[in-house]
């Protein structure tokens, strides 16, 4: 589920009242990646990194950047032009297209789940500690589906 649907079920029929908790979400993801590329350019500098780290961190932090500046200007345009309101909220709102996405995102949840075996057992070859990470996420994922579970089994 992304922000829109969530921003979607909190407001209710409001669009304008979405949009608005949009633009605190993107805010927030603007700051995060100014402070990422602060960090790049007051702390990296000082630690002995090689370069694909460094450039790890300065694309993350220019990618973060980005888009919440992109995300951010795009919403604030929507909010200045309400008649394009209506094609978004449509757009955003179709049962068909949420049930499509939801259904999506459960078989790819599905097949990382499967994936993630034959993952272990090639990591295990190579590095034990890259093979713990998978390990962890599993479990990880695991736990997350136990409670998400035990949430909706309350709420239905």
């Amino acid at each position: 589920m992304d922000l829109r649907m969530v921003t979607n079920k909190v407001s209710g029929k409001d669009y304008a009242k979405a949009l608005r908790l949009r633009r605190w979400a993107f805010l927030v993801i603007l700051a995060i990646g100014l402070v990422w590329l602060g960090c790049n350019v007051w702390l990296v500098p000082h630690y002995d990194l090689n370069d694909y780290v460094r450039s790890f961190y300065l694309g993350g932090a220019l990618g973060m950047t980005g888009g919440g500046l992109a995300f951010l200007l795009h919403n604030e345009w929507m909010l200045h032009h309400p008649e394009a309101w209506k094609r978004a909220r449509i757009r955003e709102t179709d049962e068909r297209k949420q049930r499509i996405e939801a259904r999506a995102a459960q078989i790819a949840g599905r097949w990382l789940q499967i994936l993630q075996v034959p993952i272990v057992l090639v990591l295990l070859l190579v590095d034990l500690r890259l093979a713990l990470v998978i390990v962890c996420f599993m479990g990880l994922y695991s736990l997350l589906y136990l409670i998400a579970w035990t949430v909706l089994s309350r709420r239905m």
